[in-house]
């Protein structure tokens, strides 16, 4: 059975690339680039017309099945749609969900975004998931040749809101790459001058952000005349810049995390200070966390800093932080989830200290971070707390856990 279900998976993913052969004449392979590629194929063949449809999701799945067997080992299961033995903690990935969740909700839920987050979970480490710029610029230029930048899609006031978004983002992610930097500017000028168009120009600069444009974007963000949603849209614009060109504003972006009082708008900002990747930045998060004149909603909007940044420098912090009475309790909750993501270790002895004192869901918060983390006896830690552990749902989680690094 798992011999036929594998070539039933390698005869769709075959059938994958056939499409986007035929449909783009552009090549793909089972690598981390063709998935970025893929992603704007997918949002061009189906223009708005995304469904649920079961061949769509059999051939993506397969897709991103195979991709992730070539990229971080394993195997398709028996008698399932899914990966099974992934990584180093051999977890198990459904990709036909990964596809599901991308050709129903758009790029919100990106491909590559999401193959991510499993190669770090698989190995609790940021994995080297490099992109081959030149083969980008390669098929993008090609595509453009080929009139497929759907820059036009965007001004179909008779598309839904969700499809001139989705080729807005689209836009951004070939623009990117594309060689004619001037024409690119010129459409994107266009845009901006058009008021109904403010909010899709603001989408498409989140991958293509020119400088030209830096000064139009903050007074987006700072001015009276425009609704939450576009700002948010704007803030997000800015994720668009090179990790050089924020620090030469990072006075702007650090002002915006305490002047924005939008709870929605503040955590926008926090995940936007967490793209900064510089020591200088990880510094200002930790002295942030620890200044007690920084409000909790600001405390929270810098925990998403963290878990983009996912350095071990925030353990001394976090566990200040879990481990002070003068923190809410639901504060403390969001530490749980953050010390998941992080490179932690030793520093795990000291909360299991308070284990005991956990309700359920810390509990079980904690079993994750001893499960994902780099430490050595997670399997004897494991076990002992088994032998403590009144609650038998926990309990079976436990259990679960101590398999799945038996496995």
């Amino acid at each position: 059975m798992e011999k036929i279900m594998k070539e039933d998976f390698d005869k769709l993913n075959n059938d994958f690339f056939y499409v986007a052969k035929r449909k783009f004449n552009v090549d793909l392979y089972n690598d981390i680039t063709s998935v970025y590629i893929s992603d704007v194929l997918i949002s061009l063949y189906f223009e708005g017309q995304r469904t649920n449809s079961n061949i769509a999701i059999s051939l993506v799945g397969s897709f991103v099945g195979n991709t992730v067997i070539k990229e971080w080992g394993g195997q398709w299961a028996p008698n399932s749609f899914s990966v099974k033995g992934v990584g180093l903690n051999k977890i198990v990935v459904n990709p036909f969900s990964i596809s599901h969740q991308r050709l129903t909700k758009g790029v919100n839920k990106t491909l590559f975004n999401q193959l991510q987050s499993v190669g770090i979970k698989a190995n609790n480490e940021d994995i080297n998931l490099k992109l081959d710029e030149n083969r980008l610029r390669e098929v993008f230029n090609k595509l453009f040749e080929d009139g497929w930048w759907p820059i036009s899609k965007i001004y179909k006031k008779n598309y839904p809101n969700y499809v001139r978004y989705e080729m807005a983002y689209i836009v951004g992610v070939m623009a990117k790459y594309l060689k004619d930097k001037d024409y690119v500017k010129q459409k994107f000028s266009e845009l901006l001058e058009d008021k109904d168009m403010i909010y899709y120009a603001c989408v498409v600069f989140q991958n293509c952000l020119f400088p030209d444009f830096l000064d139009k974007i903050k007074e987006i963000i700072e001015g009276k005349d425009y609704s939450n949603s576009v700002k948010a849209q704007a803030i997000n614009a800015l994720l668009g810049l090179s990790n050089d060109d924020k620090l030469k504003i990072l006075d702007f972006i650090y002002g915006l995390i305490f002047k924005i009082h939008n709870p929605v708008l503040k955590l926008y900002a926090g995940n936007l200070i967490g793209t900064i990747n510089s020591e200088d930045n990880i510094r200002w998060i930790n002295e942030k966390l620890l200044d007690n004149n920084t409000d909790e909603l600001t405390k929270l909007a810098l925990l998403v800093s963290v878990q983009i940044l996912r350095k071990k420098e925030f353990n001394k912090t976090l566990l200040s932080l879990f481990f002070d009475n003068n923190i809410s309790n639901s504060f403390k909750d969001e530490i749980i989830k953050t010390l998941h993501l992080l490179p932690i270790s030793d520093e795990i002895y000291q909360i299991r200290d308070h284990y005991d004192k956990f309700d359920m869901k810390n509990k079980i918060g904690f079993i994750n971070i001893v499960l994902f983390s780099d430490f050595k006896n997670k399997k004897e830690l494991l076990k002992d707390l088994l032998n403590h552990e009144n609650d038998s749902f926990v309990k079976g989680y436990i259990l679960s856990a101590i398999d799945n690094i038996s496995s």
